[in-house]
């Protein structure tokens, strides 16, 4: 079995993350199918994330689809919040080779599956499929890691910072980084506090934007700044060798200024004046767990 995901977004295997609504989950999926993962109960979701998936695009965008995993499933109101990974190993299918295959491919082009944004699961060989179309040299297509999951800790200072902020976000996405933000992630109507703890809770790294703002209303428990502080305070206590909260400093002063629990933690300084370009390939790094490369150590020369 393998999982089809077709999308109409112009971008969207690009990304680590994709939605999508949960009314078209199972579309194209054969009864029997439906039954078995409709719930998606814990055991369905592990299945869902061990099967290959092979990322497509509709049509009419005439872009090349993509093979790898699922990694990660959220339920939300009404959409499901996918992560994803696209195997770097796998050369991209043009569209026009993957025509080619939807018959084998169980793509009901009569009924224009291939022109519907759907989440379909088929009872093929997607490995064997690929295999015969010369599109894959490999026997099995082995689980693919997830991408780091961040949430980013804010105070609204302005609309320009918060558009800064947005950018920042999306340059980490960009970067395969799978960046939550309230500007995307809150819906009408959410609680925020338990969006808050939610975010916090579920991220492998949390980013403290530290504007002077964010640190006088952390210092003194201000609004959501405070809460969401008094969150991260209250985890640091728990655990206090954890590297998951990270400072980054957006400040115009030359003294770098940070809330208490956090001033002895190394930081990553994106304020106006500093090397913006390579502290923020750092930050990258930091969050894909990239070490940076250690000399050999060599003979003692005096030996």
């Amino acid at each position: 079995m393998y999982n089809l995901l077709m999308t109409a977004g112009e971008d969207d295997w690009n990304s680590p993350t994709w939605s999508i609504s949960t009314g078209r989950y199972l579309e194209h999926t054969v009864q029997m199918l439906r039954n078995r993962f409709e719930s998606l109960s814990q055991d369905a979701v592990q299945q869902l994330k061990q099967m290959p998936t092979l990322f497509a695009y509709e049509d009419f965008r005439d872009l090349p689809a993509r093979v790898g995993r699922i990694t990660e499933i959220q339920q939300l109101h009404h959409e499901l919040r996918i992560t994803l990974a696209v195997d770097p190993a796998v050369a991209p299918i043009p569209q026009s080779v993957l025509r080619t295959i939807y018959h084998d491919l169980d793509v009901n082009t009569r009924n224009l599956e291939h022109c519907r944004t759907h989440w379909a699961i088929k009872d093929i060989d997607l490995v064997d499929v690929l295999t015969r179309a010369n599109l894959l040299n490999r026997a099995q297509l082995p689980p693919q890691p997830r991408p780091p999951k961040v949430f980013i800790s804010y105070s609204w200072d302005s609309p320009e910072h918060r558009q800064w902020v947005a950018s920042l976000a999306g340059t980490l996405r960009s970067n395969g980084i799978d960046a939550t933000l309230d500007q995307w992630h809150v819906r009408g109507g959410e609680d925020l506090a338990g969006f808050m703890e939610r975010s916090i809770r579920e991220a492998d790294r949390v980013l403290v934007i530290c504007t002077e703002a964010y640190v006088e209303r952390a210092l003194g428990r201000q609004g959501g700044v405070g809460y969401e502080h008094t969150m991260v305070t209250g985890e640091l206590m728990r655990n206090v060798g954890t590297s998951k909260f990270i400072p980054i400093v957006r400040q115009s002063g030359s003294t770098v200024v940070l809330p208490t629990e956090l001033n002895t933690r190394l930081h990553f300084n994106l304020g106006p004046g500093t090397d913006y370009s390579s502290q923020l390939q750092a930050l990258i790094r930091d969050l894909h767990n990239v070490q940076t490369p250690i000399p050999p150590l060599g003979p003692n020369p005096f030996y």
